[in-house]
């Protein structure tokens, strides 16, 4: 019993950290459910499956902000990057991956942070669009291999200088499309079970109160202190990457 209340918890913690950035509860969720020995394969298949509800209502209420012809180059790069990161996990060490990629965070994190305190404005970064398709590809291979899909269409939008409500539009519409391929992979990959089923009926009624409180926080931080708010957001989770 005590396990299923702390699985609850962790699922709506992650929940929560998705509706407020717009990305990360799998680097929340997933290093939290290792540490009480949870099912791995049940864990993968029950943070998925929620981050599809979550994303769903928040495409649905967002769509205004959402820029259709990005999150299509997106998820078309995600398409081809989804086989390449089964390649990089069954050939490159994960320890390696993930502690590059968590000190490219880090690092990213604490400029762009320093810079917005700054005062100064930088122009846009990799404007051409193209550069979408190669977001989409290592967002794909990351997603694939480690389960950190969003960490890098995030990087990407803030060098694209979008803003704070069209990055998180534009994650969660991305999330919405690539989570329906990441929930069917795991059905036929077998992770699903009666078990991930029943902690998914009881996980369900506490995101009618997560995702709404996850909202109201977003809805009082005004735009330029919600994108320091990612920079940090962005610290925190490769902090995550070399803990994990």
């Amino acid at each position: 019993m005590l396990t299923i209340i702390g699985v609850l918890l962790i699922v709506w913690i992650g929940a929560l950290v998705r509706t407020v950035f717009g990305f990360g509860e799998a680097l929340i969720s997933m290093p939290l459910l290792a540490l009480i020995s949870f099912d791995l394969k049940t864990s993968t298949a029950l943070i998925g499956a929620v981050g599809l509800l979550v994303a769903l209502p928040a495409t649905i209420r967002e769509w205004r902000h959402i820029d259709f012809r990005a999150v299509r180059r997106l998820v078309t790069g995600s398409l081809i990057g989804v086989p390449l990161g089964i390649v990089l996990v069954k050939t490159v060490p994960s320890i390696l991956v993930l502690r590059g990629l968590g000190t490219f965070l880090i690092i990213y994190g604490t400029y762009s942070l320093w810079y917005s305190f700054s005062g100064r404005i930088s122009q846009p970064h990799l404007s051409n669009n193209g550069f979408d398709y190669l977001a989409g590809i290592i967002s794909g291979a990351l997603g694939s291999a480690y389960n950190s899909h969003g960490v890098p269409v995030a990087v990407y939008g803030t060098l694209k200088k979008w803003s704070a409500k069209q990055l998180r539009a534009i994650l969660q519409a991305h999330f919405l499309c690539v989570g329906i391929l990441v929930v069917i992979s795991h059905i036929s990959a077998g992770f699903w079970s009666i078990n991930a089923i029943e902690l998914l009926v009881l996980v369900i009624p506490g995101l009618f109160i997560v995702v709404p409180f996850g909202n109201w926080l977003v809805r009082r931080v005004d735009a330029a202190r919600a994108i320091k708010i990612i920079y940090g957001a962005l610290i925190i989770f490769g902090v995550l990457l070399w803990i994990r």
